[in-house]
């Protein structure tokens, strides 16, 4: 309570503090930890001062904390372990060993944290994270094949040695046997625990060590286990074994098999085998005489174009698993001999059926070009040709044919060739593919197939038709076009020296094609390039090009269907003046053109006429 106090002179106030006042103070931050302990409770956030694979998310609802650890999951994988053993050391990390953060499990566990069914163990949590950090473990998937084989990467650097249960060797063609051997493994479960606490605690960016623990092992083999291996070994190496079937032969030597002999524990007894690796390795050149491709079904196509389906084939393997094992068969039979597992795979992607169901029924369009004979630019349309030769389209299929055919490379079968480039020739790789894709554009043109794609040339060149004409190129300009009849579309290509040929085989539906190209318009005469020559006279000049003119034309295209509807197509296709080059002396170029050199010309010479016939000049007397 308050109390009041006398002295000499003015009176003074003194305020003193009972012992509930003082109680009340000292009481306020238990109330405040108490506010705090019951607001968690009541809400859906990690306990404060929480850190999951060393990420803070203390006071973090779910949200937050899955986005931050999904972050945390990007660099987890590099996350490195620095691993001791007997004075060794070795590195390792999260995804060698196979590890990733489960971000869902862990931000379950971490909400979960503080709210067990013991309230007392609750608020000792609660309390702890207001004073220290408190590291949390996340939930983890593990692959457990990595994790082994990684762990025993790792032994085999820090061991120098380790158990050897017992094997078979072999020195050339003999087999002996090699005893057991006792050593050091590293102790499994407790290095699986320690490697993941160590991922799971550490900071990012952060290299914790973790120290292994190894204890001697002695192998055990159940008596005669070597001697009935050895005697195992022995048989299969004694001489060569053939595999057969279906006409189909091989026959590997003891020297061959040699090296693939292996010899792997199985409980208290080893097991013998080949390699199926090994094998793989020494037999894939011989392979080609045992195995081949599906062959899809396909098209044949006689010289009066009369169409005959070729039936797929389906293709030939061995699958090496299966042909160790019969290998294996094979060295412990009596006669040395198994049957060569020969599988009839892969399928054909196109049966015999499904192309007789695309309904390819006759010639339905074809285009040839000439060209002269024996140039580079002629292996480039020979290659293009040969790639889209046999090309099936089914019915509401669109194609690329850039696609199809790929890069203009050497590697891909082109050479280095004059093409078309802003109207001049030039060498380029793959030059000269523009004679193919003009021919194949009039041969889908002129059939009636829906082209979706193509760009004519800007300039005119009259070895193509008129305003039916492409260019190609890589990756642009392309040909697309799409396949918009009810049966299938079989593109056969054909050369010669001087000609290309695209035929295309299938069924129109009874569609008719008529095609137009109008008068040449909007004539634009060409632009005079004058070029310096300092040997050409100032008042002469030597064409080198004589140009030409530019214009427009409409082509046209009407496609009547079976049903008496047509469809008709316009496209307007310009060609651009190309320009007249005249040779001349740098004088006759004008300032801010090309090669102008601002000199004057020089002024023609004086020539005295001569005096007209019957006539003589007056002499000064």
């Amino acid at each position: 309570m308050a109390t009041e106090t006398h002295h000499s002179g003015a009176p003074r106030r003194v305020i003193s503090l009972g012992r509930a006042s003082i109680t009340g103070l000292a009481c306020l931050p238990l109330l405040l930890i108490a506010l705090g302990f019951a607001r968690f409770k009541l809400g859906q956030a990690a306990l404060p001062g929480t850190l999951l694979a060393g990420v803070a998310i203390g006071g973090e609802t779910a949200p937050a904390i899955e986005r931050r650890l999904a972050e945390r999951s990007k660099s987890f994988g590099k996350q490195q372990l620095l691993l001791e053993l007997g004075g060794k050391r070795s590195t390792l990390g999260a995804d060698e060993l196979g590890v990733s953060l489960a971000v869902s499990e862990s931000v379950a566990l971490s909400l979960a944290e503080g709210r067990s069914p013991s309230g007392w163990r609750n608020v000792r949590s609660y309390l702890r994270s207001l004073w220290r950090e408190q590291p949390l473990e996340a939930a983890t998937h593990v692959d457990a094949l990595r994790f082994e084989v990684a762990l025993a990467r790792v032994e085999a650097q820090l061991i120098d040695d380790p158990p050897q249960v017992g094997a078979i060797a072999v020195e050339g063609t003999t087999p002996r046997a090699v005893a057991p051997r006792p050593g050091r493994k590293i102790q499994r479960d407790e290095a699986r625990r320690e490697l993941l606490r160590a991922l799971l605690l550490a900071h990012p960016g952060q290299t914790p060590s973790v120290r292994l623990i190894a204890h001697q092992e002695t192998p055990r083999l159940a008596p005669g286990a070597l001697e009935r291996a050895l005697a195992q070994a022995s048989q299969a190496l004694a001489g060569p074994v053939i595999l057969e079937a279906e006409g189909r032969s091989l026959r590997v030597e003891a020297a061959q098999l040699a090296p693939l002999l292996v010899s792997t524990p199985a409980g208290p007894e080893l097991t013998l085998s080949f390699d199926e690796s090994r094998l793989e390795a020494q037999l894939r050149a011989r392979r080609l005489a045992l195995e081949e491709p599906a062959r899809d079904a396909g098209f044949e196509v006689s010289v009066r174009d009369e169409l005959t389906v070729v039936p797929a084939v389906a293709g030939r393997s061995v699958p090496a698993n299966e042909l160790a094992a019969a290998l294996w068969q094979a060295a412990l039979a009596g006669d040395r001999h198994a049957q060569l597992p020969l599988r009839h795979e892969p399928l054909p992607k196109r049966s015999t059926e499904q192309a007789q169901q695309l309904g390819i029924r006759q010639l339905v369009g074809s285009f040839t070009t000439r060209h002269p004979c024996c140039q580079a630019r002629v292996a480039n349309i020979h290659r293009i040709a040969t790639l889209l030769d046999g090309l099936v389209v089914e019915p509401g299929q669109t194609v690329s044919v850039n696609a199809v055919v790929g890069p203009r490379t050497q590697k891909n079968g082109f050479v280095m060739a004059p093409g078309i480039e802003d109207g001049e020739m030039v060498d380029t790789m793959g030059g000269g593919v523009s004679q193919f894709a003009t021919t194949f554009f009039n041969a889908l043109f002129h059939a009636g197939y829906d082209i979706i794609e193509r760009q004519p040339h800007s300039y005119w060149f009259p070895r193509y038709p008129m305003a039916h004409e492409a260019t190609l190129s890589w990756p642009k300009p392309d040909i697309v076009f799409k396949n918009d009849t009810n049966a299938g579309l079989l593109v056969k290509t054909s050369f010669s020296k001087t000609t290309i040929t695209v035929k295309l085989y299938g069924d129109m539906g009874g569609r008719r094609v008529t095609s137009r190209v109008s008068e040449r318009r909007d004539i634009v005469r060409p632009p005079v390039e004058l070029l310096g020559n300092r040997d050409v006279a100032a008042d002469e000049e030597k064409v080198k090009d004589g140009g030409m003119i530019g214009w427009s034309v409409i082509a046209s295209r009407i496609i009547t269907f079976a049903d008496g509807t047509k469809k008709e197509e316009r496209r307007k296709v310009t060609y651009k003046p190309k320009a007249r080059r005249v040779e001349v002396h740098p004088c006759r170029i004008p300032d801010g053109e090309p090669g102008a050199t601002g000199e004057s010309c020089p002024e023609p010479p004086d020539v005295e006429e001569p005096a007209p016939e019957g006539t003589s000049e007056a002499q000064p007397g």
